[in-house]
């Protein structure tokens, strides 16, 4: 069997989506001698060390410039798997192109198709266009992968044509990449701004920007929690936003009405050796987004052995179990209690620490490799 597994979607700083494909290139290869894996990279990558790491393991590395979510897309990648002629294609997004073969596609989450903030530039023509293009792509695909049951449940109420055709395979995660145990944080390379904030206690929110993630109502949680304590210079707590670089000017006027824009942090996505440094040195991670796919950036504190703060909403408490304070993300007061309780209570520390190493037992990108594998040969029958 030879399959084509776009991951046009990796960057060079990893994303949640772009770990999921790099990580199923790289267990899909020892599954099965027979198979025959070509994974779609864009150019940029030439300069990573993806490519020898995915070609390491035993997959075919093929380039193309063509983005996602792009016209140029759809004659780009039929003209790709014409050349290639595999027997099935895996495209994990929910802009399918129309190609000449069978095909397998991952659908994240439903956000770009269901919620109204979304998008901040012509939020009702782009939602429009989004929800056209997951009908279509549902009609097309033999099986869309689902990483929650959350976006299956989803899936299934508001577009007809992905009944019977989702499939739930959970993401996974390697505990000692991220715990103590791993050495892979020792060549982190310390940011511009270090000195600053060196010594200095944190919580810590990993990823991106937008409406769904919840980041107002978390820089206002914390605001409270920060002036809620009587803390010494070095003592006192920032929150660091790793990812959303130097943030909206929604998200920066909100720090200056707050007063508290010399306690938040604001970087760029992190480089791997960073980002473990990072979940190592927090005090508290917090994720209280509205609506997610699953999570993943709570799978890595936990395997980190960090304390969580969750919103009960979503896919959330699907992943984290009993692993986290749980808040409720439309409550400023509520996240503010969680963040005290989870930074104050020696004891519910360490109960969140060892729940969250049983929890992370739960979940394996082998796992997600096995289930995606048998996902193939069932579309292909």
């Amino acid at each position: 069997m030879r399959v084509v597994l776009d991951g046009r979607i990796i960057l060079p700083r990893m994303s949640g989506a772009g770990r999921y494909v790099v990580e199923l290139a790289r267990r899909l290869p020892p599954l099965d001698p027979a198979l025959r894996l070509d994974v779609v990279l864009l150019p940029v990558l030439q300069r990573t060390g993806v490519p020898r790491l995915l070609e390491d393991a035993g997959a075919r590395v093929v380039y193309c410039a063509a983005r996602v979510l792009t016209v140029r897309q759809w004659a780009a990648i039929p003209r790709l798997l014409r050349r290639i002629r595999p027997d099935l294609y895996h495209y994990p997004h929910f802009d399918l192109p129309a190609v000449p073969v069978p095909s397998v596609v991952t659908i994240y989450d439903l956000n770009p198709a269901l919620l109204p903030g979304y998008f901040t530039r012509q939020p009702t023509l782009r939602r429009w266009v989004a929800h056209r293009l997951v009908r279509s792509t549902l009609r097309r695909c033999r099986i869309a992968l689902v990483i929650s049951e959350t976006v299956r449940e989803l899936l299934e109420r508001h577009f007809s044509e992905g009944r019977g055709k989702a499939r739930t395979i959970r993401l996974g995660v390697d505990p000692t990449h991220w715990s103590a145990a791993s050495d892979s944080g020792a060549e982190a390379e310390p940011l511009g701004d270090e000195r600053r904030w060196r010594s200095r206690p944190y919580v810590l929110y990993v990823g991106v920007e937008r409406p769904h993630k919840n980041l107002i109502r978390l820089v206002r949680a914390f605001a409270r929690f920060h002036g809620s304590g009587q803390w010494s210079q070095a003592s006192a707590p920032y929150l660091w936003l790793a990812g959303v670089g130097a943030g909206s000017r929604q998200l920066r006027g909100e720090l200056q009405r707050l007063g508290c824009a010399e306690s938040v942090r604001l970087t760029d996505a992190l480089t791997e050796p960073l980002l473990i440094r990072a979940y190592r040195g927090a005090r508290v991670v917090a994720y209280v987004s509205t609506s997610e796919g699953f999570g993943l950036p709570i799978l890595e504190a936990l395997a980190a052995g960090v304390p969580l703060v969750a919103g009960n909403a979503s896919s959330l408490p699907e992943v984290a179990g009993d692993a986290a304070t749980y808040v409720v993300p439309a409550d400023e007061a509520d996240i503010a209690r969680g963040l005290a309780l989870t930074w104050w209570d020696e004891a519910l520390r360490r109960s969140l620490v060892d729940r969250g190493k049983r929890r992370v037992g739960e979940f394996s990108w082998e796992a997600t490799a096995r289930h995606t594998l048998q996902a193939y040969v069932d579309a292909l029958r």
